[in-house]
């Protein structure tokens, strides 16, 4: 494979894991959202439940509100977990982007070199090619001057 084809696919894996870095970000900022939504709605329902604890709660009353706060007490977790996992994903995906774009500078720098390579060998064969043509102008003057 060249080293452009290499600098090539190296960028388009830069340009995807940084979308995808995007995609786990704006998802784990809608879950922290969420996550936040569901500890603020539980804080509401239990300042609820106490006041009605207070007054007096039938059985039914109760095992409904257990049943509410053991709920929203599972989604919170099932939500944590989502959080864990898309930190998680954001650290790899992270890793995996700074890999590639130092893989990518690097082979910016190869590339460079080796064209600076190519410009110094073009500019020494024109010079060849000048020093030739004038060692041949001289050989030819000298010769008819004798």
């Amino acid at each position: 494979m060249s080293l452009e084809s290499l600098r090539k696919l190296r960028a388009r894996t830069v340009e995807r894991l940084m979308l995808e870095l995007a995609q786990v970000t704006r998802t784990l900022a809608q879950s922290e959202e969420r996550c936040r939504d569901i500890e603020a709605q539980i804080q509401k329902d239990v300042v609820i439940y106490d006041r009605q604890s207070a007054q007096g709660l039938t059985i039914e009353a109760w095992l409904e509100w257990q049943g509410r706060l053991d709920s929203q007490q599972a989604t919170l977790r099932l939500v944590r977990c989502e959080i864990d996992q898309a930190v998680e994903a954001w650290q790899q995906t992270k890793a995996l982007l700074v890999e590639a774009s130092q893989e990518r500078r690097l082979l910016d720098v190869v590339a460079d070199k080796r064209r600076e390579v190519q410009r110094a060998e073009a500019g020494r064969q024109e010079q060849r090619t000048t020093d030739e043509g004038a060692s041949r102008r001289y050989s030819v003057l000298k010769a008819s001057n004798s």
